[in-house]
């Protein structure tokens, strides 16, 4: 068995300039003996002499274990950046200088495009709070959306508004000085995550300067104003112009915007530490549409008002749910057309609430029969009985059909005009099976007519009444049948006995009365 010893004797000596120069690194613990591996080193033929000048022709011997070279034990200049010491850890300024060096290496970020130079129609206007990206625009005289104009709201009737919105503090407000408002957000939850990155503004202007298309002097219209949020950060001048608008209005119009628009607008205000915007008389345009539509239309979008009611269709409109992926697109890239359908859709949703104001602020004129029931319903909720028993009667003269009918029987049901409401219902469940109708008629039935047999068969035909109570109704109206009845045959019995006596002679005086008969005898 070759020993360790046997093979290092067999090496060359170091030079003399390299050896002794290395310091010794401290010699490896023992391994554990292996057998096995012994007895195969053991078996294993002795190694080749070295060849003369091999060793100077490859390089340096390796060295022998326990030996460390004198280059590898030199102390090699630590690498840029790294921490002085070995294993000290590096400090705050030397990571500062490393994050430097990695971020310069990148390419130079893309700068954001201005939208002030595009195709987006911004202009920027320095204020003190920033700069202030805004959009205006004036509409003509004559301008309409669908088939109504917008000059038409210029005229509303806020008595009319107010009814409809069932708020008696709009009725003393002008609607020439009310103002417009719609916004589109990084998010339909609200919070304080959620920013309005474009505020869309409308309000009456009496007396335009500028020109119409071919030179002439324009009219009155509806200016228009949009404030985009170039970067997210900026709100400030665009919260304080919003400002300065409500506080020359005399009332706040939008769409879903009690709900909405306004609590949002109010919470950036605080976010922003401004103080908060003047608490303006507000017509939320979306519970007078449900309120008038509701018979004629599924769903009472602004989008579905615009194409039912005012008969304009938009072609390539941007859907509200991808709104929010189109600015978040801007912010990253820049990219301004990607915005520009954004600005559309927000101009496009204010002007359609102008019009619909004229349409609500003079409703006899301009609206379809079946929403002229809608009007005059709400009109009886509010207490306007004369005003909408008017429009009831044009709504069933027009064709309104069974919501018209509907309506003109409960306001005449209101006025008491009771004749008028069993016409009405009559002719009604004649049209339609609906059970609250069948109630209507089952109470005139019992109280104004006193048909009691009628009102029971309309009764069990079922009304629009828990159980409990249509068995209630039903009981008294056998009992009050049963009545009528006994009734009748008490008034025959004295006539058919004065018809007897008199064939026989006798007056009719002197036949003995009959003893009245008790309760539970046949």
């Amino acid at each position: 068995m070759t020993s360790f010893k046997s093979k290092l004797a067999r090496l060359r000596p170091l030079p003399a300039e390299r050896r002794g120069s290395a310091p010794l690194a401290p010699a490896p613990a023992p391994l554990a003996r292996d057998p096995a591996a012994e007895d195969d080193r053991a078996s294993a033929p002795p190694p080749a002499p070295p060849v003369p000048g091999e060793a100077d022709a490859v390089g340096a011997v390796p060295a022998a274990a326990g030996e460390v070279s004198a280059e590898a034990a030199r102390p090699r200049p630590a690498a840029p950046g790294a921490p002085a010491g070995g294993g000290a850890r590096p400090s705050l300024d030397e990571l500062r200088d490393r994050i430097s060096r990695i971020v310069a290496r990148g390419a130079p970020p893309t700068p954001r495009a201005d939208p002030a130079r595009g195709e987006l129609p911004f202009h920027v206007e320095q204020t003190p709070g920033g700069p202030l990206y805004v959009s205006r625009t004036r509409s003509l005289a004559a301008a309409r959306v669908g088939r109504a104009p917008l000059v038409a709201a210029r005229d509303a009737d806020p008595a009319m508004l107010a009814l409809l919105a069932l708020d008696p503090a709009l009725a003393g407000c002008d609607v020439r000085r009310a103002l417009f408002l719609d916004t589109e957000t990084t998010g339909l939850a609200g919070g304080t995550g959620t920013v309005p990155f474009l505020i869309g503004l409308a309000w009456f202007d009496p007396g335009a300067a500028s020109a119409g298309p071919l030179g002439e002097p324009s009219s009155d219209g509806f200016v228009m104003e949009q404030l985009l949020l170039r970067r997210l950060g900026e709100e400030e001048p665009i919260l304080r112009r919003l400002a300065e608008r409500l506080e020359g209005a005399s009332m706040i119009i939008t769409y879903n915007g009690k709900a909405f628009d306004m609590p949002l607008l109010r919470t950036r205000y605080v976010m922003n530490r401004l103080p908060p915007p003047p608490e303006l008389p507000h017509l939320d345009l979306v519970h007078v549409a449900r309120r008038i539509h509701k018979a004629r239309l599924k769903t009472r979008t602004l989008i579905a008002l615009e194409h039912d009611v005012l008969g304009r269709v938009r072609v390539g409109d941007v859907p509200g749910g991808e709104i929010v992926a189109c600015y978040a697109h801007f912010l990253r890239t820049g990219d301004e057309e990607a915005l520009l359908g954004v600005v559309e859709h927000n101009a496009a949703d204010v002007l359609a609430m102008v019009a619909l104001v004229g349409l609500y602020g003079e409703p006899l004129g301009s609206l379809a029969a079946g929403d002229l029931a809608g009007v005059a319903a709400t009109l009886r909720r509010a207490g306007a009985l004369e005003r909408a028993a008017e429009l009831a009667d044009a709504a069933v003269e027009r064709g309104g059909g069974a919501a018209a009918r509907r309506a003109r029987g409960d306001i005449a049901k209101a006025r008491g005009d009771k004749a008028r409401a069993l016409s009405d219902y009559e002719a009604l469940a004649a049209e339609i099976d609906d059970p609250a109708v069948r109630l209507e008629l089952a109470k005139l039935y019992e109280h104004h007519v006193r048909a009691f047999a009628r009102a029971l068969d309309l009764a069990d035909q079922g009304t629009a009444e828990p159980e409990p109570a249509q068995a209630r109704r039903r009981a008294r109206l056998r009992r009050k049948l049963d009545r009528a009845a006994g009734g009748a045959a008490a008034l025959a019995l004295p006539f058919e006995r004065a018809v007897a006596g008199g064939a026989d002679g006798a007056r009719p005086c002197a036949q003995p009365a009959a003893a009245p008969e008790r309760e539970g005898e046949e």
